[in-house]
C-alpha cells in the first residue's frame, strides 16, 4: 500500500506536466491564428467530396472516399463560427452585430445568385440548345431564382432546367442550403446577447450545450452507424426561416454552441498538446467508426480545431490573414463543378475534373473577394449620420484583435453530402 502511495505521489507531477498549459484566452490571438487557412482547407475538402457525385452521379462514383468529407468540413466551420461569432455578440451592440453579419454573408451571396441566374444559366442553356430562344419560358426563371432564394432558404433549385442533363440533376448550387442554419445560429447569438446571457450568465450556454450533447449521445447509441431518431423526425419548418433537416440543424448547431462555450469559458479552458493529440485521436476514431458528424466525439473535434488554430506553424497562420477566399470557394464551387460536368470534363478522369474544379472555384473566389466581399467589408464601421470610416485594406480574417472586438470573421459553411433521400435541398 505504501509503495503504491509513493508511486502515485511521484507520478502526479508528471501528470500535471502532461496536462499543464496556458488557457485558451492567453494562447489565442485575433490575428495570429490559422483559422482562415483551416477554412480554406475545409472549402477545398468539400470540392473533393462533391467531385465524384457531381461528375458521375449518385451510385456511379469512380472514387469512394471512406469518410464524409463534407461533414468534416461543415462541422468544423460551425465550431469555429461559434467561437468567433460569440465574441462578436459579447462585444458588439446588437445593431452593429447584425450589420457585420449581413455585410459578411449577403453581398457575396446575392451576387452569386445573380451570376448563377443571369450568366451561368443562360450559358448552359445556350450550350444545350444552341440558342437563348425560349430560355425565359423553359422553366423556373432567373428572377424567381433570386426571389425564392433571397434570404438563404433555397426554394428554387434550378433555372430553366439547365442542370437537368447533369449527372447530378436539378441543382444549380446545392451547397447554399447550409447558410440558412448558419444564420439561425447567428440569431441564437443575438438572442443570448440581447438578454445579456453571454456576458452575465455564461452557464446558460454551457447548459444548452450539455442538453444538445445528451441528445446526440442518445442518438448515436440508438444507431451508431447512421443518423438515428433525430433524423427520423424529418424536415421541420420554422416561421420566416424556412424548412430544415432536423438532424443537420441539431448537429451543426451543437458544434456552434460548443464553439460558443469555448469563447465564454476561454479563461478556464486549458490549451495544451496532450489534449490536442487526444482530441485528434478521438476525431479520427469517430471517422473510422463512421459516427455521423463525429457523434459524441464532436466535443473533441471542436477542441482539436481551436488547438490547431493556435499550434499550426506560423507560415500557415499567415495564409488568408488579409485576403480570405474561403467563402467565395464555398459559394461558387458547386455551380462551377456542375458547369464542368455538363461540359463533359469528367471524361478526362476524376483527378483532372477535381483539379479543374479547384482552379475554377479559386478564380471565382478571388473575383468575389476583390469585387464584392472586400468592398462590402469596408462599410463595417458605417453608422447612420456619419460617413464610413476609410479603410484601404480590410483584414481578410476579420478576426477580433484585442483593440477592436468588432472585427470578427463569419465562417463559411460548405455543405456535406446529404443522403439521397433528402429531397428539398441537394448537396
Amino acid at each position: 500500500m505504501s509503495d503504491s502511495f509513493v508511486l502515485f505521489e511521484v507520478d502526479m507531477p508528471v501528470v500535471r506536466r502532461l496536462f499543464a498549459g496556458t488557457s485558451l484566452e492567453s494562447a489565442y490571438s485575433g490575428r495570429d491564428n490559422a483559422f482562415n487557412f483551416m477554412r480554406l482547407c475545409f472549402a477545398l475538402l468539400v470540392i473533393v467530396g462533391h467531385a465524384a457525385i457531381l461528375g458521375w452521379g449518385p451510385g456511379r462514383e469512380p472514387v469512394v472516399i471512406p469518410f464524409d468529407t463534407g461533414g468534416v468540413a461543415v462541422t468544423g466551420f460551425f465550431g469555429l463560427s461559434g467561437f468567433l461569432i460569440s465574441y462578436s455578440g459579447r462585444r458588439s451592440s446588437p445593431l452593429r452585430y447584425i450589420w457585420h453579419r449581413m455585410l459578411r454573408i449577403f453581398p457575396g451571396y446575392w451576387v452569386c445568385l445573380a451570376a448563377s441566374a443571369f450568366v451561368l444559366a443562360p450559358l448552359l442553356f445556350w450550350h444545350e440548345h444552341g440558342t437563348l430562344s425560349g430560355f425565359r419560358s423553359a422553366g423556373p426563371g432567373p428572377l424567381g431564382y433570386i426571389y425564392h432564394n433571397f434570404l438563404t432558404d433555397q426554394r428554387q433549385a434550378d433555372v430553366a432546367h439547365v442542370t437537368g442533363v447533369a449527372p447530378y440533376p436539378n441543382a444549380l448550387n446545392g451547397s447554399l442550403w447550409t447558410l440558412k442554419s448558419e444564420l439561425t445560429c447567428y440569431l441564437l447569438v443575438l438572442a443570448l446577447a440581447v438578454t445579456l446571457i453571454l456576458r452575465r450568465a455564461r452557464w446558460v450556454v454551457l447548459l444548452l450545450g450539455a442538453a444538445m450533447f445528451s441528445v446526440v449521445v442518445y442518438d448515436t447509441f440508438s444507431d451508431p452507424v447512421a443518423p438515428g431518431p433525430i433524423a427520423d423526425v424529418g424536415p421541420i419548418t420554422l416561421p420566416i426561416l424556412g424548412t430544415y433537416q432536423l438532424f443537420y440543424l441539431w448537429a451543426f448547431g451543437l458544434a456552434f454552441v460548443l464553439g460558443m462555450i469555448a469563447d465564454v469559458y476561454r479563461d478556464k479552458i486549458p490549451l495544451n498538446d496532450t489534449l490536442g493529440v487526444t482530441a485528434l485521436v478521438l476525431s479520427v476514431l469517430s471517422l473510422y467508426l463512421n459516427l455521423p458528424l463525429f457523434g459524441p466525439c464532436i466535443v473533441a473535434y471542436v477542441y482539436l480545431l481551436l488547438w490547431a488554430g493556435v499550434r499550426l506553424p506560423k507560415a500557415l497562420r499567415k495564409i488568408g490573414r488579409r485576403n480570405d477566399y474561403s467563402y467565395g470557394v464555398y459559394i461558387y464551387a458547386f455551380p462551377a463543378q456542375q458547369a464542368l460536368a455538363i461540359l463533359g470534363v469528367p471524361r478526362f478522369g476524376w483527378t483532372f475534373y477535381l483539379l479543374t474544379s479547384v482552379v475554377a472555384a479559386l478564380i471565382l473566389a478571388v473575383c468575389s473577394w476583390y469585387l464584392v466581399e472586400k468592398p462590402a467589408l469596408r462599410a463595417k464601421h458605417w453608422s447612420p449620420g456619419r460617413r464610413s470610416k476609410p479603410s484601404a485594406d480590410v483584414p481578410a480574417s476579420e478576426l477580433p484583435p484585442a483593440a477592436d472586438p468588432s472585427q470578427e470573421s463569419a465562417p463559411h459553411v460548405p455543405a456535406p453530402r446529404l443522403p439521397e433521400s433528402v429531397e428539398p435541398e441537394p448537396a
